[in-house]
């Protein structure tokens, strides 16, 4: 028996700082499912003037939030009024903006139509006056024409004869030049619009319905006739 050793009791590690805990010697190999616990404490309950002032902090806290939240309501209203009174700001903006563009676009239209009305009308007086000259001027051409087309013999091959057509084409030059048109040619179809029938009768070489001597030559400016031209109308069957 001089061997014989004592059981080693298990070795517990305990917290730094912690006290020992004192384990009796019967409950050291007993389970840890079996041990006696050690009797939980409950909680304090919270003292009435504790409770009273949370609750006080709380009701605190809803009522200005509540308050906020009225606030804010106002706030979004104000801004939805002075937004809807914007909007109807902006489409009576917009209507004045439509209405004097259009009466813009009218005025422009206006002043474009009587810019053209009035260019047409200044054109039309300039012939007029064309027109007007060229009656004054007509009489002293057709006199030169007729002169020149009965020259007597004793002037023929005469300097001072034979410049006088020189003078009467340059005359038509200067009428061709500011857009007087001369009418009346013969072989031409006969126009009432623009040839004044003198006689109809049959002449040799002609069709029916064309000039065949022209008594007088016509004029015209543009469309404006200033003179129709005297004419003499081939009657058919002529040979």
């Amino acid at each position: 028996m001089a061997n014989y050793l004592p059981p080693r009791r298990p070795y517990y590690r305990y917290p730094q700082g912690a006290p020992a805990r004192h384990i009796p010697a019967d409950d050291q190999h007993a389970p840890p499912s079996q041990r006696p616990r050690a009797p939980q404490q409950p909680p304090a309950p919270p003292q009435p003037d504790e409770a009273a002032a949370k609750t006080a902090d709380l009701a605190a806290q809803v009522e200005s939030l509540t308050g906020q939240v009225e606030s804010l309501n106002a706030r979004v209203a104000e801004l939805e009024s002075a937004l809807e009174a914007a909007r109807a700001e902006a489409g009576e903006q917009q209507g004045k903006a439509e209405s004097y563009l259009d009466l813009a676009q009218r005025t422009q239209a206006d002043f474009v139509n009587y810019k053209r009305r009035a260019e047409r009308e200044r054109a039309d007086e300039a012939q007029a006056a064309r027109a007007d000259l060229l009656v004054q001027l007509l009489p002293a051409l057709d006199d030169l024409e007729r002169a020149l087309s009965h020259v007597p013999e004793s002037l023929r091959g005469n300097p001072w004869a034979d410049g006088l057509p020189l003078v009467a084409r340059q005359l038509r030059l200067a009428l061709a030049r500011a857009g007087v048109e001369r009418l009346g040619a013969e072989g031409e179809a006969f126009d009432p619009r623009l040839h004044e029938a003198v006689a109809y009768q049959p002449q040799p070489g002609f069709a029916e319905g064309q000039i065949a001597h022209v008594a007088r030559p016509g004029y015209r400016i543009g469309e404006r006739i200033v003179r129709p031209a005297q004419v003499v109308v081939a009657q058919g069957g002529g040979q």
